[in-house]
């Protein structure tokens, strides 16, 4: 199936670039997203060793330890996850663009920190704003050293637009352009509307579990007066679109925080260790702040890591269903799911899921508009051509606003029609909560409906 045209899909291009290639590379098994997920926690840290160089070797192994505990206590659902992979390009973008204010071959290092910027774009648009920023400050630091600043400008624009160009004609030769055009005009603006969080919610979560961390480096910071050079507030300014970009995104998943936290995290480090070296209630903070992180949130960040518990009864139990059901289902099998593990288990079986709709959200939610309806109906066509012997149906809801199976009930049509057409052969419910983060939680339950025919 070709992206956007078959599958229809929200993720934009740089999505599958990376992927495909840590897949190409690592394998598509467990073990090769675990390695993944941490080869961007490396390259996150390797960047803050660049940028915080100068400054401090500590700040950045702490920013970095940290960042990685909070990463890792998020749980096994935050791996790999699409907002650690911009995390990592925006903290390398950084550190080209520091070696390039440093006068270390400055084209070519504010070309590769523009592009870095670039390639989060073909994954989240949300970082735009600070691209365009960084390169006018760089920019005008050069017009200030009486440099050729239109020369430098010119190559930062082309790397910061080189990348999505590139998405564009990897969707034309995919013949997939208009598809995405239409999902990009319709589709994400509807999804970006469901799930949203309250201001209080984002703001209360942006910075957890290092808020209280923030609060003495706020107090910190008057009695500390950092030089406001051009790169802190380079480094700023990324805080505060850091910040933008998780409250724009609105759900507040824990992912959706890293590169606010990966900046932070290295910023207040290095404000800390800078700390020590005073006297007084300076010194006192900062002693405050990094014991809290190191005698407090890490050892309960490993202990909690330590805890969980990576079983996956749902996609065990179904495995064993579909393959009672006879060899012949590649094709033949539609799940009504989102992350609640029938499409995982299609996967791990490689089994073709018979239509390109992976996702149930925009079916069954009540907040239903004219870009729903087109959903609907467009799956109603595919659903009818494909008309698939098993539909597999989780308790699963995406947004929380119609969970459990009675989220058919949003949508009567095809309730009825898997009724009159389909029976229902079985139905599995987990025997007990599994810990895959902070908390237990039930795994999803799910029911198999065979064709009568």
């Amino acid at each position: 199936m070709k992206p956007y045209s078959d599958i229809v899909d929200v993720n934009l291009p740089g999505s599958y670039l990376f992927e495909a290639g840590a897949m190409k590379v690592l394998g598509g098994g467990a073990l090769g997203w675990r390695i993944y997920d941490l080869f961007l926690v490396v390259l996150v840290g390797s960047a803050s060793l660049v940028i915080a160089k100068r400054k401090s070797f500590v700040a950045s192994i702490l920013a970095t330890s940290i960042f990685f505990l909070i990463h890792a206590q998020d749980g096994i659902a935050q791996l790999g996850q699409r907002d650690l992979l911009i995390a990592a390009l925006l903290m390398w973008a950084y550190a080209a663009l520091f070696c390039a204010q440093d006068g270390n071959r400055k084209y070519l290092f504010g070309f590769c920190s523009s592009a870095c910027i670039g390639l989060t774009l073909t994954i989240k648009p949300t970082f735009l704003p600070l691209g365009i920023l960084l390169l006018l400050l760089a920019t005008r630091k050069l017009q200030r050293a009486g440099l050729s600043a239109s020369r430098y400008f010119a190559g930062g624009l082309a790397g910061l637009l080189l990348p999505p160009l590139c998405s564009v004609f990897w969707l034309m030769r995919m013949k997939s352009l208009d598809a995405f055009c239409k999902i990009a005009t319709t589709l994400i603006p509807f999804h970006a509307e469901l799930g949203r969080r309250s201001f209080s919610y984002l703001f209360a979560h942006s910075t957890e579990p290092v808020t209280l961390v923030c609060a003495i480096w706020l107090v910190m910071l008057p009695l500390l007066r950092p030089r406001l050079t051009l790169e802190r507030i380079e480094l700023l300014s990324g805080i505060g679109v850091g910040f933008a970009a998780y409250v724009a995104q609105g759900k507040g998943y824990p992912y959706h925080r890293y590169p606010l936290l990966s900046l932070l995290l290295l910023v207040m480090s290095m404000d800390f260790i800078d700390g020590l070296a005073r006297l007084g209630a300076t010194r006192i903070l900062a002693v405050v702040a990094l014991s809290f992180q190191c005698l407090g949130l890490a050892p309960r960040a490993a202990w909690l890591v330590h805890s969980f518990r990576i079983n996956t009864p749902l996609e065990q139990a179904l495995s064993l269903e579909l393959a009672r059901l006879g060899p012949q289902l590649d094709g033949q099998v539609q799940c009504l799911d989102t992350f609640g593990g029938c499409i995982n288990t299609l996967y791990y079986l490689r089994l073709t899921q018979s239509t390109g709709y992976l996702y149930d959200c925009y079916l069954f939610t009540p907040h239903q508009n004219e870009t729903s309806a087109r959903y609907r109906t467009a799956f109603w066509t595919a659903f009818q051509a494909a008309q698939p012997k098993v539909i597999v149906i989780t308790n699963q809801f995406c947004f929380g606003d119609a969970g459990g199976f009675a989220k058919l009930n949003n949508w009567p049509v095809l309730q009825e029609y898997i009724v009159h057409r389909y029976n229902e052969t079985s139905e599995w419910n987990p025997a007990q909560p599994q810990r895959w983060w902070a908390r237990y939680e039930l795994p999803s339950s799910f029911r198999i409906y065979t064709r009568k025919d």
